[in-house]
């Protein structure tokens, strides 16, 4: 996938799907503006991962429980309207 461009909240960031740390899915460097997601994953954790690192963008003060759990409900919400899928093809 190449890097995209997107409007988040009223700033520009620019989202990535490259190499990040083995111990990461994704980041969010609110610095620069810039949305890190591993070119590892696929299915719903890159649809998670993406989710979490979108919310971290807009709302930078969130908890980590709150954006993790959050991003947890929006997945859960696009596979019941099946928007989305398990990585295994499974429609849950």
């Amino acid at each position: 996938m190449r890097p995209f461009r997107l409007t988040i909240g009223t700033q520009q960031w620019t989202v990535t799907c490259c190499r990040v740390p083995k111990t990461l899915y994704g980041d969010c460097d609110y610095e620069r503006r810039r949305i890190r997601i591993s070119n590892r994953i696929h299915g719903c954790d890159l649809a998670d991962t993406l989710i979490h690192e979108l919310i971290h963008a807009r709302w930078p003060d969130l908890s980590e429980d709150a954006v993790g759990s959050f991003a947890g409900e929006v997945v859960l919400a696009m596979r019941k309207f099946r928007l989305l899928e398990d990585s295994d093809g499974d429609q849950r």
